[in-house]
């Protein structure tokens, strides 16, 4: 079977882990620059595909991950014309690994279901070094079929993979 092909924004200390691991399980990955630029030259120097926008990373994905700090900057990748929205390709999948307000996560899930693609909020415990050896505690919800179709990728970057539920469940457990 074919590994599904990733595009991953949020490149900061947990993301640039996680990505690190995806390289190491031989996903094919592509990537957009953040604010440190070493993180970003060391995914690429390991195989990573370096594009210039959301859009492109969700062009040439599969699934799309983000690990971003908060639902505003998740809005503002999905959104736009260079957003991820923008490029979605039929049948993708969007995991958000932040602890985003479940509000916002919802009307993004409607916006990429309208799309073509499916919406999955996944928070994340543990830490970066965690990430590393595929030990993350990860807190999924959203439409069953396609957890069950990203369900092999989690299981790569987590020891403790959980389906909660429908969309925005995660995120709520998250927060309480």
């Amino acid at each position: 079977m074919n590994k599904p092909t990733i595009g991953f924004i949020g490149i900061g200390l947990m993301g640039s882990a996680m990505c690190h691991r995806l390289l190491d399980k031989g996903y094919k990955l592509s990537i957009v620059a953040n604010r440190t630029r070493e993180r970003v030259e060391k995914l690429v120097s390991r195989g990573a595909s370096e594009v210039g926008s959301a859009k492109e990373v969700a062009q040439s994905s599969d699934i799309v991950m983000l690990c971003v700090d908060t639902s505003a900057s998740v809005e503002s990748r999905m959104s736009g014309p260079d957003g991820v929205i923008a490029g979605l390709n039929d049948g993708s999948v969007v995991i958000d690994f932040g602890t985003s307000l479940p509000a916002s996560t919802k009307a993004l899930g409607d916006q990429v279901g309208a799309a073509g693609g499916t919406y999955l909020d996944a928070p994340l415990g543990r830490t970066p070094s965690h990430a590393l050896d595929g030990m993350l505690n990860i807190m999924c919800s959203g439409d069953d079929a396609a957890y069950e179709q990203v369900e092999p990728v989690l299981q790569d970057l987590g020891e403790n993979v959980f389906h909660l539920g429908e969309l925005g469940t995660g995120h709520t457990i998250k927060l309480i």
